[in-house]
């Protein structure tokens, strides 16, 4: 397959994906995103020197910043080839798209002589989603990432007036609770999404807002067993005469005692 003159790209996907990486980071992945569509089917070569000259920078540099996008999940390299998933599913569907083409272009004489069949006979045309699944959009967030998006926030934390919602110190803290309260970070993520569910005004400003659900849920995942009263026992607890109960306001108190200590009302006093 020939290079691509052009792929899709989406802005906020990569912004999203890119969270937390630096400007060097984001800046390199963008370009080598590009030698990798330039370079078509055969792939972009994981040649350090070719690929440090197209981005114009250091062997040593490039070495630095491809260890990192790696480790990132954001590029592959087997059998001497810089991939990256996206791009792989890009492709694919290019070249089954040209080779449809070529395939209806090779077979358009022949239909010509054909009776072209009616409208109700015409299998309709099966539409593609316009984008597709992007390893940076989703799987590969950060836990950080998850609980931004759970806030109702982009994964970056980035406001629409250009502030920054759950900083290095402000998910420390977050994070911090949530270890201290022993809740795992798949509990933590559903906390944060029914809450700012309920939250009418918009999302949180800050993560801090999340700590006391948190505590709140950390208390009733703790809170001891519930045991059951057998009915007899209960009978024996609320007592009575003929069904009427005096008025007593310090009643319940009793009752509650008594279920605990599983004495009777003749105890009471």
């Amino acid at each position: 397959m020939n290079a691509l003159p052009y792929y899709p790209r989406y802005p906020r996907d990569f912004f999203e994906g890119t969270a937390g990486m630096s400007l060097e980071e984001k800046g390199a992945y963008g370009l080598v995103l590009d030698l990798i569509y330039m370079m078509g089917a055969r792939g972009l070569p994981d040649d350090p020197q070719y690929i440090a000259g197209q981005l114009g920078t250091s062997v040593r540099k490039w070495n630095s910043l491809r260890k990192s996008l790696i480790e990132r999940g954001k590029l592959h390299s087997k059998d001497g080839i810089i991939s990256n998933k996206r791009a792989d599913k890009v492709k694919i569907k290019q070249r089954s798209y040209q080779d449809n083409q070529a395939e209806n272009a090779r077979g358009s004489n022949k239909n010509n002589t054909l009776v072209e069949p009616s409208r109700t006979d015409r299998e309709e045309p099966k539409t593609e989603p316009n984008k597709i699944d992007d390893d940076s959009a989703g799987d590969g967030l950060t836990f950080r990432e998850r609980i931004m998006v759970a806030a109702g926030h982009d994964a970056s934390g980035i406001t629409a007036n250009g502030k920054i919602v759950g900083g290095r110190v402000e998910f420390t803290e977050f994070d911090k609770a949530r270890t201290d309260l022993g809740l795992s970070e798949k509990e933590a993520v559903e906390v944060v999404t029914e809450i700012a569910a309920r939250k009418r005004d918009g999302p949180a400003k800050s993560l801090r807002y999340f700590t006391d659900p948190l505590r709140q849920y950390a208390g009733a995942k703790n809170a001891p067993a519930v045991t059951a009263i057998a009915p007899t026992q209960l009978n024996a607890i609320e007592g009575g005469h003929n069904g009427k109960r005096p008025h007593d306001p310090d009643r319940i108190q009793r009752i509650v005692a008594a279920a605990a200590t599983g004495t009777s009302r003749q105890d009471w006093g």
